[in-house]
């Protein structure tokens, strides 16, 4: 396994998005990142929530938590 360890804040929640394209743009990133998993490396999430999901800096989106994560 492999992992990241952040010591300083990395994003902000889903929850605190400016406006609604920043949600949506979040969400499908997280979206994409989940589609990758699973095709590139046969990973399936299995918690994906509003608090799994960060908003970048630039707006975009970061799916974390991959703790329950099942290879298929």
């Amino acid at each position: 396994q492999h992992y990241r360890l952040f010591l300083n804040e990395f994003g902000r929640s889903l929850t605190d998005f400016k406006n609604t394209k920043e949600m949506v743009t979040a969400v499908r990133d997280a979206i994409i990142a989940h589609g990758d998993a699973y095709d590139k490396a046969e990973i399936f999430h299995r918690d994906i929530s509003s608090g799994n999901i960060l908003i970048t800096q630039t707006g975009g989106g970061l799916l974390i938590d991959w703790d329950l994560c099942k290879k298929l």
